[in-house]
């Protein structure tokens, strides 16, 4: 016995629908991106990104810091570099470029540094307190504070806190200055 089939209909999506079309839109972008030196210039920002150091941001109160306290601080100046660029760039593919760029340059210029910031965790402290939203940034200096083993010096929190607020200002004008075409 044969088996009739005729008023069986396949259903095919429009290639315009779902995750399909979501990555073509973005393969598209990612081109654009591309063709423009939109790509190039996040990469090149994550670079420059990479040179920012309590030394440079804050040299006075670097001073002051010993060798652990400082590097806790490059960690917090690493984060708020990753918050202030998912903040500011065009898109969130930009944003992940420049700090590909940025961690890949750590990575080549100061392994030790990378190796302290992938097996740490103080990212964990500072993006619980940026999920609260509520007074983030007065909690990230507390929470700098507490990893430098200063839990109640104010001029640990409050350093942590500035520094925390001049990476995202610098941040802010870094990607200004880059001119990203839209």
């Amino acid at each position: 016995m044969k088996a009739n089939d005729e008023d069986i209909k396949i259903f095919h999506p429009k290639k315009t629908d779902g995750a399909g079309a979501d990555l073509a839109e973005l393969a598209l972008l990612m081109d654009t991106y591309r063709s423009n030196g939109n790509m190039q210039k996040a990469a090149d920002l994550g670079v420059k990104l990479a040179q920012l150091k309590p030394e440079n941001l804050c040299p006075k109160d670097a001073e002051k810091l010993k060798t652990n306290e400082l590097r806790q601080l490059r960690a917090l100046i690493i984060f708020s570099v990753q918050i202030s660029l998912h903040k500011y760039m065009p898109h969130a593919m930009l944003a992940s470029q420049a700090i590909n760029a940025m961690y890949a340059e750590i990575s080549e210029k100061s392994p030790g540094l990378f190796a302290n910031i992938s097996d740490g965790s103080s990212f964990t402290f500072y993006y619980l307190s940026v999920r609260n939203k509520k007074n983030a940034e007065e909690s990230i200096g507390k929470n700098y504070a507490m990893l430098c083993d200063r839990d109640d010096d104010e001029f640990y929190a409050s350093l942590g806190e500035r520094v925390f607020l001049l990476t995202d200002f610098k941040v802010c004008d870094m990607i200004e200055e880059a001119e990203f075409k839209e």
